[in-house]
Parts: structure tokens; C-alpha cells; sequence
């Protein structure tokens, strides 16, 4: 089923089962990101978070590639001023995948680059494909960008190896190097990534959104700030009926468990 996204051109959305959304980008052959699909991009996981039928979200790209990075069109005629323009519109789908308020799940297909890499970097669980690589060839095209991001996947020395050569690596040498994702059979890939979801979107949809906001307000935050923050969440969710229902539940559970 085609979720509703009124003027989407480049982003496929569609709800392939009951709760999970399925965004597939699909721009050209190599999936290259131009200011018309960062807007766009920012609009679906807006228009996802207030979806109150979704639960998980799984991105992924059509055909061989996930995201060839930025379409470098838009280098060619950049300067200070329209550069600080685009720069916008590209933090802006950026920040709104890791602000969407549901679990996003990356099921990267092929070729994550540039800011292909920084939207993997950025969901909140990944799946790769074992024919995906990753780059950051930002260097090697007289541009930067990406090292941020991509150190929330890597200690820094592997970030800035990957940053200074601009050379592509396999996802089991990313994994080596301490990516936190699954490396899968690639026919497996989007069964495994749907499998994630289905876990998630079995869940109540008011604390995942609890959670997301209580994950990423605590990741960059000391230990005492961060627990703290969780803590109040705690409290918010602890008085909705899903919160005293799972605790009846679990309960039920044990209860029925020394019984037996």
C-alpha cells in the first residue's frame, strides 16, 4: 500500500505491512541526492513522524545503489552565498531523519557515499547488504562533509582514514572497524531489515516515540544528564495505559511462570 506524500517525485513510500513504512529512494540511476530531494526527504520523515498508523520505518535505495552521495551539479555553480542556502536544505533532511520520531531502520542495498553514508550513520539501526560499500569520497571531489556523522558509527582514526583517502570500503571491513550493523546475505537484505521492524512496530507507538526522544536528547550529554533525561521520559510513559498494560502483562507472565 503507497502511503499518501502529495508531491514526493524521488522517494518511494509505501506500507508493505501493517505499521512498517518502506522509503525507498530512487533518483536516477545511482540514487544522488539534488536540493529538490534533500526537501524531499525531509518532508516524508516529517510527514512519516506524524503518521499515527506507522510504527517502524525501513530505508533503503532502488537498483544497485543506496545514495551515490550529493548530485554534484550543484557544486559546480555553488558559492558563499547560495553554498550557505543549500547547506540548509541539506541539514535540514539530515537532522529530520534523525529527528523523526519513530526507529528508523537502514537496509543498505549498494554504494553508501557521502551523504548516503551520513543517512545510514544517521538511522538508528543498520543492515547492510554483504555487496554495500561506504565512502566518504568528499576529498577526492574538492568538497568536505561527512566526518561528523560518520563518527557515530567509527572510532575516529577509521572516520579519518576513510575521510583523508576518499576510498570505498566493504561493509565487513566497516564492521571490522567497529560499525555497529549486520552484514547479510544480499537476497536476505530487506527480509532482515523487514524483521527488525516487525519486532519494533509490535510495540506501542507512544513509547517508541518516548524513546527516540530519550535517545537521541541524551547521546551527547554526561552520564548524570543523560540518565536524568531518561528518567523523566520514565515518568511520562509510566502514566500512559500501554505502559500499564505491557506491565500487567510481564507480570501476568512471571507470575504464570513459577506457577508452572
Amino acid at each position: 500500500m503507497t502511503v499518501q506524500t502529495p508531491g514526493i517525485e524521488h522517494l518511494v513510500v509505501t506500507e508493505p505491512e501493517p505499521g512498517i513504512a518502506l522509503v525507498e529512494l530512487a533518483r536516477g540511476k545511482v540514487n544522488a541526492i539534488d536540493t529538490q530531494m534533500y526537501d524531499e526527504i525531509a518532508e516524508v520523515f516529517d510527514t512519516l513522524s506524524d503518521n499515527q498508523d506507522i510504527r517502524a520505518i525501513v530505508l533503503t535505495g532502488r537498483g544497485r545503489i543506496f545514495c551515490a552521495g550529493n548530485d554534484l551539479g550543484s557544486f559546480r555553480v555553488m558559492d558563499a552565498v547560495s553554498g550557505d542556502v543549500e547547506m540548509r536544505g541539506v541539514r535540514r533532511a539530515l537532522f529530520g531523519l534523525y529527528d523523526c520520531a519513530l526507529p528508523v531502520i537502514a537496509a543498505i542495498n549498494g554504494p553508501a557515499l557521502g551523504s548516503g553514508l551520513a543517512l545510514a550513520s544517521l538511522s538508528d539501526i543498520v543492515v547492510a547488504s554483504d555487496r554495500a560499500t561506504f565512502g566518504l569520497p568528499e576529498m577526492g571531489v574538492g568538497v568536505l562533509g561527512g566526518g561528523r556523522f560518520t563518527a557515530r558509527m567509527l572510532p575516529q582514526q577509521a572516520m579519518r582514514r576513510m575521510f583523508f583517502t576518499a576510498e570505498p570500503v566493504d561493509a565487513q571491513t566497516l564492521r571490522s572497524w567497529g560499525a555497529p550493523l549486520d552484514v547479510v546475505p544480499h537476497d536476505d537484505l530487506l527480509e532482515v531489515a523487514m524483521s527488525r521492524a516487525r519486532v519494533i512496530a509490535a510495540k506501542s507507538r507512544y513509547a517508541l516515540t518516548l524513546a527516540k526522544q530519550s535517545l537521541n536528547g541524551c547521546e551527547d550529554v554526561d552520564l548524570k544528564r543523560g540518565y536524568e533525561l531518561e528518567q523523566t521520559f520514565t515518568v511520562r510513559l509510566s502514566e500512559h495505559p500501554d505502559s500499564k498494560k505491557a506491565v500487567e502483562a510481564r507480570i501476568a507472565e512471571m507470575t504464570k511462570g513459577k506457577k508452572s
